[in-house]
């Protein structure tokens, strides 16, 4: 596995990369204290991973993110900042990064992090995650409003019913079951049963004693 870490402190790029590479999956880390720099030699480097600090000179690490993207690299991306704003997370993970990371984390959660990315998913600094998942549901709460019937619904899919099953219990019918339904993943912005029930519990909206929040 082969990194880049982008930090303009030179003694925390050194330390952080002799951390990186006791891993023995990590053959190689490049660091670079200078982004236009490191922009220069992106195309003709090939790195699994990038690690890079938000606050950077000549330009930041959210520019710098967005020109990895516009050059259409393929490496994951770890935004690894001593910025603990959840504006800022959620503007990285828009713009394209795969995990978030503050800088008073442990070594343990950076290699997690980076496992985790290497996965496909999507990383958030524990320290983090509480209120990142409050911030999100605040804004976005005209969405989450369900009507009663609607939360009545959404618990019975995600009890595992069927729309049939859920029409006879609500003694409702099938159509209008279904058009409840609808609105529900048109709210959540989702497209099928299975990832709406991922996202009412991902999003606290359901729970293992089958209440709807």
């Amino acid at each position: 596995m082969k990194l880049a870490l982008l930090d303009d402190h030179k003694l925390f790029t050194i330390s952080v990369a002799n951390l990186l590479l006791s891993n023995q999956d990590i053959e190689l880390v490049e660091t670079y204290n200078e982004p236009l720099k490191f922009i220069m030699n992106l195309k003709a480097k090939k790195y699994d991973i990038i690690i890079l600090d938000i606050l950077l000179p000549e330009m930041n690490g959210m520019d710098v993110l967005v020109e990895i993207k516009k050059q259409l690299i393929d490496s994951k991306v770890i935004i690894l900042t001593s910025i603990i704003e959840v504006p800022t997370l959620k503007m990285t993970l828009r713009n394209g990064a795969n995990g978030f990371l503050c800088k008073d984390c442990t070594c343990e959660e950076l290699f997690e992090a980076i496992e985790s990315v290497l996965r496909d998913d999507i990383y958030v600094s524990k320290s983090l995650r509480k209120s990142f998942l409050k911030n999100t549901i605040s804004n976005e709460k005209s969405i989450y409003e369900l009507s009663p019937r609607e939360k009545e619904v959404l618990k019975y899919i995600c009890d595992g019913k069927t729309i049939k099953e859920i029409a006879y219990m609500m003694e409702l019918s099938y159509h209008t079951v279904q058009s409840y339904q609808k609105n529900i993943m048109r709210k959540f912005n989702v497209n099928r049963s299975a990832d709406l029930i991922v996202f009412a519990i991902k999003n606290g909206l359901y729970n293992s004693h089958n209440h709807i929040n």
